[in-house]
């Protein structure tokens, strides 16, 4: 084996290799995410509508559209879309609640709303059925003052307590016994018993020298077929007059 020469050596660097190409100019180069690219316009037409609200669904078509042309070219303006489809949502969304509550307020009258016609037209009862708190016309003399002659009535209307009416029922209460009591007798029962059971209420009213006690009781009729019923009516003092308010509770 033989080495060569000293001083013979490998060629180096300076031997025979041809010198380095110059580097080549740089290119396009890949696009990022966070730069460069146009904002796509249906993104911005999308939240633009989204914000006014007034288009429906439109910010949703235009939201939808912006992101499927975002996806394929990698323009900029996803979040402007993706906020004018939520946005549209919400829009509805609130239409949807406020047309729900609406229609519930139509239906039920509303508590601001005006009395409707069919609340406040008079409605005529069995005397019979007359309740505490309900304001009656029964155009008969039975509303007048308990010093009035009686009069037999079959039915009253109930009116409302802020229109004219002959009186406010107080109180009812039952007799007791088997046997229809005599007339005076029974009157007088009647009597007693409202007065004990309306005095403080009848006071408590600012109008109250104005007002008396009247009463409806059983007839002979009533009283077979199980009427014990004693209702207690307040009416105004004058024959005549008319009330015109519900009394102090």
């Amino acid at each position: 084996m033989t080495y060569p020469p000293p001083g013979s050596g490998y060629p180096g660097p300076q031997g025979p290799y041809p010198p380095a190409p110059p580097p080549a100019p740089p290119g396009p180069g890949y696009g990022s995410p966070h730069g460069g690219g146009k904002t796509n316009g249906l993104a911005i037409a999308a939240f633009v509508t989204g914000l006014l609200g007034c288009f429906g669904v439109v910010g949703i078509i235009l939201g939808a559209i912006s992101l499927g042309q975002i996806g394929r070219t990698g323009d900029r303006g996803r979040g402007f879309a993706v906020a004018g489809i939520i946005l549209s949502c919400l829009w509805i969304a609130a239409g949807i609640t406020i047309g729900v509550i609406a229609a519930n307020s139509d239906s039920s009258g509303g508590s601001g709303a005006a009395p409707s016609a069919t609340r406040t037209k008079p409605k005529e009862v069995d005397a019979q059925k007359m309740k505490v708190g309900d304001c009656i016309n029964d155009n008969t003399t039975a509303s007048a003052p308990s010093t009035a002659e009686p009069v037999e009535v079959e039915s009253v209307k109930i009116v409302p307590c802020t229109s004219p009416h002959d009186g406010e029922v107080m109180a009812v209460f039952r007799l007791s016994g088997l046997t229809m009591p005599p007339e005076s007798q029974l009157r007088q029962r009647a009597s007693d018993g409202c007065k004990i059971r309306t005095r403080s209420r009848i006071s408590r009213d600012p109008a109250a020298n104005s007002l008396a006690n009247s009463y409806y009781y059983p007839t002979d009729e009533s009283w077979r077929s199980g009427d014990r019923s004693v209702t207690c009516v307040a009416v105004a003092a004058n024959e005549g007059t008319k009330l015109t308010r519900p009394l102090a509770r």
